[in-house]
């Protein structure tokens, strides 16, 4: 399982323990930990996202308990924490331009955070992650039915998720080194994308190939005889349809509603638009290599079919997952994670407050592993849970240290 990858499942019911070394525990924890800061460092877990609109991306979930025949539905961190806690949730990782349905019309309670929320969010998009199942085989994950726990990877365009294996690639093997994969659906319903060439596309490599080294340029044919201009100008545009105009080998205009994209007069079909044929324009799985999104044509005709598609996303640079998850680290505390911030406090001691301070995390730990199991897979642990324990244990700690009330 990848990092960013759907679904989570720290406790098992039935599971044998595997025994790992303290380095091995050590390390794993500590990608956790890092993983969870990169898809969660934005998110407040006090106050519902609703208020902010459609966010450009955060980290969302959807309730099984309280699914309804209404539709699919997506929360916040803060309301499954304050307003589904104790319910089952699934973990959708992050979403773009979303706003929070908690406690609108597809649910039967109102939201606790906040009040006065529209009855649809009508920009929401959602997919069939929404239901719980992922890829083209439309199964959860982790599949208990399967025992092949294959690597899923995210599509940057529908944003589903997809088993390496069902990408329909030449070979089982994703290249070594992409920035962001577009699945063979999407790249079908966006054709254009083919135009750019290799220069966008990672090359597929065995294992004992070299990391690849590409360097993005712009691509062979450029739009040269199309005035670039910003979305605005574009939408503002009522020159003649591009179908219009053929250009100098008649080739035709595909993936594009000759209704909405315009030009100016007599200027030839944008290249990135044009229909090609060879194998190298069979729609297929297109791993993308780094800074091909700042590389696509913004011509006025390329502006307009991605709003025709609603794909303008790839124009913004703050989309990307890679990005958003980059920002939240930078902008993490600097302290380092906490077995480094525990480990720096630990040298302070002297040695015997060191050896009681190791018993009491190993006494902690066993208690704290104990005290999960309750909560199951699915059910999200809430702050309050936390402190729950660490009560209990402190009561539990002050009877032991009270001395008996007399002495024989």
């Amino acid at each position: 399982m990848t990092s960013g990858e759907p679904g989570t499942s720290q406790f098992t019911e039935g599971e044998e323990e595997v025994p790992i070394s303290l380095n091995e525990y050590i390390e794993a924890e500590t990608q956790l930990e890092e993983d969870a800061r990169a898809v969660l460092g934005s998110s407040d877990a006090q106050n519902c996202s609703y208020a902010k609109g459609y966010v450009k991306r955060q980290a969302l979930y959807t309730c099984v308990t309280c699914s309804t025949e209404k539709g699919e539905a997506g929360i916040c961190l803060a309301c499954s924490l304050n307003c589904h806690d104790g319910h089952d949730l699934y973990e959708l990782y992050t979403k773009r331009n979303f706003r929070c349905d908690c406690g609108n019309s597809k649910f039967e309670t109102k939201c606790k955070l906040l009040a006065g929320k529209e009855v649809v969010n009508t920009d929401n998009k959602y997919n069939q992650n929404f239901t719980g199942v992922y890829c083209v085989c439309h199964r959860p994950y982790p599949d208990p039915e399967s025992e092949d726990d294959r690597e899923m990877i995210q599509c940057c365009v529908c944003e589903d998720w997809f088993h390496d294996n069902h990408l329909e690639l030449d070979s089982d093997q994703a290249p070594a080194d992409y920035e962001e994969m577009i699945c063979v659906t999407c790249v079908r319903q966006h054709a254009f994308l083919l135009n750019y060439g290799s220069s966008f596309v990672a090359e597929k490599l065995s294992p004992t190939d070299e990391k690849l080294e590409v360097s993005v340029t712009k691509p062979e044919h450029d739009c040269k005889n199309v005035k670039q201009e910003t979305s605005d100008d574009a939408a503002t545009d009522t020159k003649p349809g591009v179908n219009d105009i053929s250009d100098d080998t008649g080739t035709s205009l595909h993936d594009v509603n000759s209704q909405s994209i315009k030009q100016e007069p007599e200027a030839k079909l944008c290249p990135y638009l044009k229909t090609h044929k060879g194998s190298m324009y069979t729609p297929r799985t297109l791993f993308m290599v780094a800074e091909w999104r700042t590389k696509l044509c913004t011509c006025s005709q390329c502006v307009q079919l991605y709003r025709e598609k609603d794909i303008e996303f790839l124009l913004d640079p703050e989309d990307p997952n890679h990005v958003y998850e980059e920002a939240n680290v930078e902008n993490a505390d600097g302290d380092g994670t906490s077995y480094e911030q525990g480990m720096s406090a630990l040298s302070s001691l002297d040695r015997v407050q060191q050896v009681e301070l190791i018993a009491g995390y190993n006494d902690m730990k066993e208690n704290l592993v104990e005290y999960l199991r309750k909560f199951g897979s699915n059910k999200v642990i809430r702050a309050q849970d936390i402190q729950e324990f660490f009560t209990d244990l402190k009561n539990k700690r002050r009877k032991l240290s009270v001395p008996p009330s007399s002495c024989s």
